[in-house]
């Protein structure tokens, strides 16, 4: 749970009393490696925080059916769908667990509610938004001015042995490359 108050302080500290209504809200699920949060097509009414994994948010193009990995994540970070639990429509990016997670999950309407009758819980979930907004912003200027080797240490500077934890072909497509370009640079990078 350090990690859920420690996201909490960085954003905007809340009362111990906001902090309880919070959780007495969301609910903690173990996921195991595979595991759907959230799939496509069906309506997502959760937010979820990892507390200990690696998850994933993906979408599949539709020509193909090809997954594509739009965000890799670990703990304490936000991951879900967001659009689909606000506007209450089917998902078109699911959420899937790459690793045995602890998630904490949080209906989108009790999050309303609790920021509708909490000044301080609305100036959080402003501030949180605001954050997710940024990292949306930095990992699109990335992707526009990085190369992949850049991305890719970067990549491994946020999370740690991640060549360890998840498949390679999962890091080849949230850096937008084939696995064998991956393979090309995680060699280069051995004889530097």
């Amino acid at each position: 749970m350090e990690v859920l108050i420690n996201f909490i302080k960085d954003i905007h500290p809340l009362s111990n009393e906001d902090f309880q209504r919070l959780l007495s809200i969301s609910e903690i699920v173990s996921y195991r490696a595979g595991e759907h949060l959230c799939e496509i097509g069906k309506v997502n009414d959760k937010v979820f925080f990892i507390l200990k994994g690696v998850t994933r948010t993906y979408m599949k193009e539709s020509s193909n059916a090809i997954e594509i990995n739009k965000s890799i994540a670990c703990s304490g970070n936000l991951a879900t769908s967001l659009k689909s639990s606000i506007n209450n429509k089917p998902a078109k990016i699911a959420c899937q667990a790459l690793t045995d997670s602890v998630i904490v999950c949080t209906k989108q309407e009790d999050l309303i509610k609790l920021r509708e009758e909490s000044k301080e819980f609305n100036q959080f979930m402003f501030k949180a938004l605001e954050m997710e907004y940024t990292k949306l912003e930095e990992a699109l200027i990335d992707l526009l001015s990085k190369d992949a080797t850049e991305r890719y240490l970067i990549l491994r500077d946020k999370i740690k042995d991640i060549d360890q934890l998840i498949p390679q072909y999962h890091i080849a497509s949230h850096l937008g490359i084939t696995p064998i370009q991956l393979s090309r640079i995680r060699k280069k990078l051995l004889k530097i």
